[in-house]
């Protein structure tokens, strides 16, 4: 006998919000899944051009990198490398404890990772462009562990050729997973040696719609039964206390 799917509550999809917003959100999500049980997702972008640090990183890993240096940082949850969150989507997952399917971390990156690359290789068609597909890198050299993510290699990152599109990391608490990622659609004049998916696949056309279809694919993959339920007036009260913590207020740059 197989599990029942698990309800998921779409919370947001294609909506942009500050940096120590986006990431006490996740956090608030993680608790949620925590406490009640309670699996989600949301597809969000940034307000303006930031960079998340992974949870172990200092700012001033960034010091050598003048282009960086400006920017606001925040703080993510998960470990890894720094992300620069301009010209892209970014997605998190709340699984909550009693999910036994989604519990193995590989596991969850993978299923996630495929379902976005089966979702990105259907919308390229049209564009012509399905001679170099998106697929898992697989077996991945090993590196000196740069300060970037996207400079970073790791089995289940999402490539095109040698291009690394999508990157993902996670924070477990007491049987909780968030698993969250960047999809890289443009190159960023902060960080100009990644390029994203529209660089890559010349001529392509992201539906308007794209962010929440991404949103139900991963709810999908996970076996979730999905359904849209934005944020109550009394939550966003809950994530701005949390996003007002002296600590997830943005690093100031750590030099002129």
């Amino acid at each position: 006998m197989t599990d029942p799917n698990i309800a998921c509550r779409i919370v947001e999809t294609g909506t942009t919000h500050s940096g120590r917003w986006n990431m006490a959100c996740d956090e608030w999500l993680l608790e949620s899944a925590l406490q009640n049980g309670q699996a989600a997702v949301r597809v969000y972008a940034w307000s303006r051009p930031t960079v998340s640090l992974g949870h172990f990183q200092q700012p001033d890993h960034l010091d050598d990198n003048s282009r960086l240096v400006e920017l606001d940082q925040v703080r993510r949850l998960s470990g890894g490398g720094a992300i620069v969150h301009h010209h892209e989507w970014t997605y998190s997952c709340a699984v909550p404890p009693q999910d036994h399917r989604n519990r193995h971390g590989d596991s969850l990156y993978t299923r996630v990772h495929l379902a976005l690359v089966n979702l990105i290789n259907q919308v390229t068609k049209p564009a012509g462009q399905i001679d170099t597909p998106l697929q898992l890198r697989g077996q991945a050299p090993k590196n000196d562990q740069p300060a970037l993510c996207f400079a970073r290699t790791a089995a289940d990152d999402v490539v095109r050729g040698s291009h690394k599109v999508l990157g993902s990391a996670q924070r477990r608490r007491r049987g909780a997973i968030l698993q969250h990622g960047s999809l890289l659609l443009q190159q960023s004049r902060f960080a100009p040696e990644f390029l994203g998916l529209l660089d890559l696949v010349p001529g392509l056309k992201l539906p308007d719609d794209f962010s929440a279809t991404i949103a139900h694919a991963i709810a999908t993959a996970l076996h979730w039964d999905a359904s849209h339920k934005p944020l109550s007036p009394a939550e966003q009260a809950e994530i701005e206390q949390l996003a007002d913590r002296p600590d997830r207020q943005p690093d100031q740059p750590s030099r002129s």
